[in-house]
């Protein structure tokens, strides 16, 4: 089964090295715009496919700098590998679309590392556990009974559980930018290392439990640690600064098995 999440950050490679994608609107955050994770996914995506041509197939740190807002529709990728070591190589990607006037613009620039997860032993430490979540089926559905037209919406691709509804939910900001939910595919599809470059950016910002419901995305970078288990992931989001109209968010990606599978940090822009 090819997820959505797959088919639509599949290229097709072109005569100059790079790949043709189509974005996909059912991956917007509404006004037309797409969701950050899912652009850092379209980029890595077909990088990930040039660099496993040199054995190099597990994307490890990806980083995007989002410079103009990504829409659906057609777009180019440029690919550049820049280095194969021993046990790294190094690669970036530009994403191009169409401006107004008709001339290709880059609305992202992305930059990566690549190893081969299979070739060293997990040698597994942590400092912090997996986040302490009821099972997905005693926990509620985020988004029941919102009324939410979901079908070109990224939020309509995922189900979020939560223990119990965060304070922004039931109108109530709790003033703690923090949470911990499951999120699953509601394709059913199981997550695969590429597509934890878009579970860290999927869900409502928790700046939305100061009160402030939307913020975009200037700087993501995601650290890819291991290929998760099959089922759903247990996820935690904080935010600790603000200032400048300007917030990190941080968050950590369990698999099913209980494995910290990502971790991320962005820089994002209050709206």
């Amino acid at each position: 089964m090819i997820s959505e999440l797959e088919a639509d950050t599949t290229g097709v490679p072109g005569p100059d090295g790079g790949f043709d994608l189509t974005l996909a609107d059912r991956w917007g955050i509404g006004g037309g715009r797409l969701n950050g994770g899912y652009q850092l996914a379209a980029a890595l995506n077909p990088l990930t496919t040039v660099m496993a041509g040199h054995g190099r197939p597990d994307p490890v740190v990806a980083s995007a700098t989002f410079l103009r807002p990504a829409l659906a529709g057609p777009a180019h990728l440029a690919t550049t590998v820049h280095r194969v070591g021993r046990r790294v190589a190094n690669g970036s990607a530009e994403l191009h679309q169409p401006g107004p006037d008709g001339v290709p613009r880059e609305v992202l620039r992305l930059e990566a590392s690549f190893v081969d997860l299979a070739t060293t032993e997990p040698d597994r430490w942590d400092g912090d556990a997996a986040p302490a979540l009821p099972p997905p089926d005693e926990c509620l559905d985020l988004l029941a009974g919102t009324g939410m037209r979901t079908d070109a919406l990224v939020v309509g691709r995922v189900v979020f559980r939560v223990p119990e509804l965060p304070g922004w939910r039931r109108r109530e900001p709790s003033g703690d930018p923090t949470a911990e939910f499951w999120v699953g595919f509601r394709d059913g599809s199981d997550p695969t290392l590429g597509s934890l470059a878009f579970v860290v950016d999927c869900a409502t910002p928790v700046v939305a439990e100061l009160g402030r419901r939307t913020s975009g995305t200037a700087q993501l970078t995601v650290h890819l640690r291991e290929h998760p288990a099959p089922g759903p992931l247990a996820c935690r989001v904080r935010t600790r600064h603000l200032a400048h109209g300007l917030h990190e968010e941080d968050v950590e990606v369990w698999d099913s098995a209980g494995v910290l599978c990502a971790q991320s940090r962005q820089l994002a822009l209050l709206a």
